[in-house]
């Protein structure tokens, strides 16, 4: 509006030096602001020529100052939207395996022989036709795990005492109902009386398998097999009775044949 006002006076200013009548409206275009309308005439005689030069010069010396223009703001620089970054997948790390421990080898003593017996000893069988009594060889199966972890004991044929292979063999059998008389390993697989089993496929429980192991030229460990490819036996390595898996290469190699008793 003060722009407007010092215009306004700037062309009375002139027409006062010229000596003319002058008009001038000013409407303030501000739409919070009356309107104000301003009418003039102003008559004047011609002025001097002296006059006319000081009007020229003051009128020269007018400023305008504007000073209802907003200064311009600068409009704030938007800051960029973050983009999310996917992260990436780490993959679980496997966990370490542990690898089965193998079984240790077992180790065996030759059996001491026992003292022989008379030949009256009788042993029942039975024959390779009759049907297996399941029963029966149920049983010994029973009884052989009754007596895990009985200590190794070389030439043993008691639970107190301990037990190797023939003895274990012969007290298992007589508990069994089986009249049989202390023999070895050898001697047991020598009884043509029980059926032969040549394969390992053809096992059944109760059966009596005969092993041949490394460094050995004849049968030198007997065991009871207890189904499902275990067999059960006194373990000199061990010192115990233990119960181990018949599939294992070690016991398929050293497999030479089984007896069927029941």
């Amino acid at each position: 509006m003060k722009r407007s006002l010092g215009f306004a006076a700037g062309m009375l200013g002139i027409a006062m030096l010229f000596g003319c009548s002058a008009r001038a409206t000013i409407i303030d275009s501000t739409p919070d602001t009356e309107k104000i309308q301003i009418v003039g005439q102003i008559e004047t005689p011609a002025p001097t020529e002296e006059a006319q030069q000081d009007a020229v010069a003051e009128n020269a010396a007018v400023e305008i100052v504007v000073t209802d223009a907003p200064e311009p703001t600068e409009a704030p620089t938007p800051e960029p939207t973050p983009v999310p970054t996917e992260k990436p997948t780490e993959e679980p790390t496997p966990e370490p395996t542990e690898e089965p421990t193998p079984e240790p080898a077992p180790v065996f003593t030759e059996e001491p022989a026992p003292e022989s017996e008379p030949e009256s000893v009788i042993f029942e069988s039975r024959s390779a036709t009759a049907e297996k009594d399941v029963s029966k060889a149920e049983k010994l199966c029973e009884i052989a795990k009754s007596l895990l972890d009985t200590p190794y004991q070389r030439g043993g044929t008691k639970p107190e005492s301990g037990f190797d292979p023939g003895g274990f063999v012969y007290h298992c059998l007589n508990k069994a109902g089986v009249k049989v008389s202390h023999k070895s390993s050898k001697g047991y697989s020598e009884y043509d009386a029980w059926e032969r089993v040549d394969s390992i496929d053809e096992l059944l429980p109760g059966d009596l398998c005969f092993f041949m192991t490394p460094g050995n030229e004849s049968v030198n460990c007997v065991c009871i097999y207890l189904g499902g490819g275990k067999i059960i036996y006194p373990s000199s390595g061990e010192g115990r009775v233990i119960t181990a898996k018949i599939t294992g290469s070690y016991w398929t190699e050293a497999f030479v044949f089984a007896r069927r008793v029941f």
